[in-house]
């Protein structure tokens, strides 16, 4: 489920995107999301504390913090988040896009062009990610980053670049979740991204962080053919 962070101070606005956002779902069926709305600027930065947002909607003139203002703050917090910005003039391109925004939009919405964004964002790689809940708190995962997850009974240990994470969870639901195909499920008890693997024999797969996993019975040629394929 992908979530959205709506924010503008005119509440004529935010029913025009909720509207929109909502015929878009009904011509997506299979998309599934939830809307959080802001009128102003603090709010959702507090809000981003607690939640992970996977859009933000963001009005150029909200209060004291401008949209642009808003979208770096956000950024420092949020680098994945895919952000359009929604206003009356359009004096910002070029800050809009110094911060990745998917889509630059004068008021009042029109549905072809918020279409348009919303389509550049699910078919793009931005929103390749893992979210988990982790001692109450919600955090996002790159899933590029993820390098290996390990089974430790109820809990899944997940190794990524910058860290790892403990959450309790079933194989079946990360691997519902985790559905790039560069992911390699040896058995029942570990996920490894063949792209972070350093080298393979008959005995053992070694991962870029030195960790080493027993190669599965009869398995050797076929992971050898996933290692060529992503190490290329």
């Amino acid at each position: 489920m992908y979530k959205i962070a709506v924010c503008d101070d005119e509440e004529q606005s935010i029913k025009e995107a909720i509207t929109l956002l909502s015929e878009y779902k009904e011509d997506n069926p299979n998309m599934d999301w939830e809307i959080d709305t802001f009128s102003a600027s603090l709010e959702l930065l507090d809000a981003m504390d607690k939640k992970v947002y996977d859009i933000y909607i963001l009005d150029i003139y909200i209060d004291e913090i401008n949209g642009i203002e808003l979208a770096k703050m956000i950024r420092k917090k949020d680098e994945k988040g895919a952000i359009i910005f929604e206003t009356s003039s359009d004096g910002f391109y070029k800050e809009a896009f110094r911060l990745k925004a998917i889509h630059y939009l004068e008021k009042p919405l029109l549905k072809e062009e918020l279409y348009d964004a919303l389509d550049r964002i699910f078919e793009s790689d931005e929103l390749h990610y893992l979210v988990i809940k982790e001692s109450g708190v919600l955090v996002k995962i790159p899933v590029d980053d993820i390098m290996y997850i390990t089974s430790e009974d109820h809990y899944k240990r997940i190794f990524e670049k910058n860290g790892e994470h403990l959450i309790r969870i079933t194989m079946q639901a990360l691997t519902d979740n985790i559905k790039e195909d560069f992911f390699y499920m040896p058995n029942g008890k570990m996920i490894i991204n063949l792209k972070y693997i350093l080298k393979i024999s008959k005995k053992e797969i070694v991962m870029e962080d030195g960790k080493v996993f027993p190669m599965p019975r009869g398995a050797y040629r076929t992971v050898g053919e996933l290692f060529v394929k992503y190490s290329m």
